[in-house]
């Protein structure tokens, strides 16, 4: 559903141009694509749009593994006479593989996983010899993913290097399936973002799915020399959505593998990943070929194809050696279609590049015209992603705070604004109405013909457009935070929200919350002067500056005002446009967090017997409500767990202050508490079973004399 014309994904327009029919397959190319957690993946079950999946990245396991058969499958099709794993067949296998969902069950998955798995591959052996030519000589894997898909993608990566075997004797596992070698020759991720989008807990950063911890870093090159050849990480400048962590692929010690390295690109989420489609926002107004993410999915494929992946190419380029081949080796015209890019947008970029340090020249040098050379900038992901807040933080305060005495700010007078969709309540209720008509029809269609269910999948989850409301509010929150005034929220519940008890949530110490605002208005102030000339909002008149102005204005989106803007009437709480984007380097995090819930527990407080229902408050423009739980090592974290049944605060206890102390290593801290609440649980299911067979009269004990 993710591929539908004119909306798909960066990684679904790869995907469109990968080398895919029955005669690639013949000639030794698969390729397979999984759609995104939260939208129907028939082929495992999900039939539906899904919140949970769009807010849980529930799914996601049951997709990696899912990958993983498809790789048996198409060593089946290559190895027994084209034959595949029928998709029902890889339905129950991908059901027999998944783990209960819930907090430390994917510890589980591991075992199921191999056990399966080798069930699969162990028939497949005695036909490696037995097959005709030509011979299967290896495995080549060429792997690409967008937000939490990218991270499902780094977790295949992982998993996968887990099915080989150590021979006995030998000191590294051996990169083989049934004696073939395997190698991933190109790993390509988008902005991964591998944390829980907590819908009802927005004041919090996320923690890592089950199936995302510890699979994020590429698997040790010590361990496994050169199974990941390559990798690639594109990353959004300006995406700041605190549910919206980024996990680099850069290691904890602060290195990065071999011929692996981190881009970053102009924009918000999707801004790198695609999927954006004409005039959202009132962004890329003349078609889909004006979206930055255009650029994106260019340097994606230049890179791919210098990888060696099985990519579809011009007519006009493709070998005479190979024109027999052409029906699948060239692009059609679809395709050619989304990869079309607007020369604007090339020259709007270009004039970006200048905002990055050390970047002095349009055009690297010594490279040919197809190649894809990014360049050093001799600073740390974070930092790159600090300095460049600086600049979207200067366009913001230009279109949206340039006016501080009236509301007459500049936005309001551009095209992109008002060209914005904007649809009336009436029509909203009309469009829901038939939203909601159009699904029962749907469900009484499986229901008429079960067996038949794949063919009729949910319709996409409603959302009215109303992007002039949702740019005016984001507007007015960022000139209110700007200014330094009280900002209200737009939601009812806006100082209390439901926790849903489940993985692990973390909060920022209200100390850097602060200092951070400052530093990043102070950058703001400094880059306001450069993109403009005036308090009107008129692009300076340096020509770079005001093609980067035109960028910003015209293809950078707001992701912050859109989202969860309908199921919430806000934007998410407690967050903002004065945050840095927390990023994740395995256990360890760019900034010092407290682990709130781990594991389904609250931290720091006694949870009580019946009480299913939590809430945390917190006041004040960006911090807590005085610190509550403060005096946290020089630190403060404020906030109250409430009762929502009884309507009342529940005490901190003693040890809460050691819990609660911020870390650099919230993965490792999450670690250690998850393994002691498991051995609680385990010792607490022990006593309450041993009481329920005292109480029945069927245990059996022996008392210390008896022995």
């Amino acid at each position: 559903n993710d591929t539908k014309k004119n909306h798909p994904s960066n990684i679904a327009k790869l995907f469109h141009a990968s080398i895919q029919d029955d005669d690639a397959k013949a000639e030794g190319y698969f390729s397979y694509y999984m759609p995104g957690v939260g939208t129907p993946f028939p082929e495992i079950g999900e039939l539906d749009y899904s919140e949970n999946g769009l807010t849980f990245a529930t799914g996601g396991e049951d997709r990696i593994n899912w990958a993983l058969v498809q790789v048996v499958s198409a060593l089946s099709y290559a190895l027994k006479n084209k034959e595949e794993i029928k998709r029902t067949d890889a339905k129950g296998l991908v059901k027999e593989m998944s783990t209960w969902r819930g907090p430390l069950m994917s510890v589980l998955g591991d075992g199921k996983r191999r056990r399966v798995m080798n069930g699969l591959l162990g028939p497949l052996e005695a036909c490696k010899e037995k097959s005709r030519l030509p011979k299967v000589l290896g495995i080549k894997l060429y792997v690409y993913g967008f937000s939490r898909g990218a991270a499902e993608a780094r977790t295949f990566v992982t998993w996968l290097s887990q099915l080989f075997d150590t021979p006995t004797g030998a000191a590294l596992p051996e990169q083989r399936l049934i004696g073939l070698p395997v190698s991933v020759e190109f790993l390509c991720v988008l902005d991964t973002v591998a944390s829980v989008g907590i819908a009802h807990a927005a004041p919090f950063f996320a923690g890592h799915m089950d199936w995302a911890d510890d699979s994020q870093l590429l698997p040790d090159t010590a361990k496994f020399p050169k199974f990941v050849k390559c990798c690639r990480h594109f990353v959004a400048a300006f995406e700041q959505r605190s549910c919206f962590p980024l996990d680099s692929i850069r290691n904890e010690d602060g290195r990065y593998p071999l011929d692996t390295f981190e881009v970053v690109y102009p924009g918000v989420h999707s801004d790198v990943g695609g999927g954006y489609p004409q005039n959202d926002q009132g962004k890329a107004r003349g078609g889909t070929n004006e979206l930055v993410s255009q650029i994106v999915l260019h340097d994606m494929y230049a890179e791919a194809f210098a990888a060696g992946a099985p990519l579809k190419v011009p007519e006009a380029v493709l070998p005479k050696t190979l024109q027999d081949q052409k029906a699948w080796r060239i692009l059609g015209f679809d395709t050619k279609e989304e990869f079309d890019i607007n020369s604007q947008v090339i020259e709007r970029f270009n004039a970006w590049r200048h905002t990055l340090p050390g970047i002095t020249t349009d055009t690297p040098t010594n490279t040919k015209p197809w190649e894809y050379k990014p360049l050093p900038l001799g600073i740390t992901v974070e930092e790159t992603l600090a300095d460049q807040l600086g600049w979207i933080t200067g366009w913001r305060i230009g279109r949206y705070a340039n006016d501080p005495l009236q509301n007459n700010d500049s936005y309001k007078h551009q095209p992109f604004f008002i060209q914005a969709n904007e649809i009336t309540g009436y029509e909203t209720e009309q469009q829901r109405e038939a939203y909601e008509k159009q699904k029962k029809i749907i469900f009484a269609d499986r229901l008429k013909a079960p067996e038949a269910a794949t063919n009729h999948p949910g319709p996409p989850i409603y959302e009215p457009q109303i992007d002039k409301t949702q740019l005016s509010e984001a507007a007015a929150e960022f000139k209110r935070d700007y200014r330094g005034f009280d900002r209200k929220q737009t939601s009812a519940a806006g100082t209390i929200t439901d926790v849903i008890l489940r993985d692990a949530i973390y909060l920022l110490n209200e100390n850097d919350e602060l200092q951070d605002h400052a530093a990043i208005r102070a950058a703001g102030d400094l880059r306001t002067k450069q993109l403009f000339r005036d308090d009107r909002g008129t692009p300076s008149s340096d020509p770079r500056m005001a093609l980067v102005v035109a960028l910003f204005d015209d293809q950078i989106h707001d992701s912050r005002a859109w989202f969860m803007h309908d199921a919430l009437k806000s934007r998410e709480l407690w967050a903002g446009y004065f945050f840095y984007r927390m990023t994740y380097f395995g256990n360890a995090n760019s900034r010092d967090l407290a682990p709130v819930v781990v594991a389904g527990r609250i931290l720091g407080v006694a949870m009580l017997a019946g009480a299913t229902v939590y809430g945390i408050k917190r006041g004040g423009v960006l911090g807590g409500v005085g610190g509550l739980a403060a005096g946290i090592g020089g630190a403060t974290i404020g906030y109250q767990v409430i009762d929502k049944a009884r309507g009342v605060a529940l005490p901190f206890l003693p040890e809460a202050a050691q819990l609660l102390k911020p870390t650099a290593h919230i993965g490792q801290v999450a670690a250690e508490l998850k393994q002691q609440i498991a051995e609680e649980n385990y010792a607490q299911m022990i006593d309450r079973t041993t009481a329920m067979l005292r109480e029945a009269g069927s245990l059996f004990e022996l008392s210390g004399e008896d022995v």
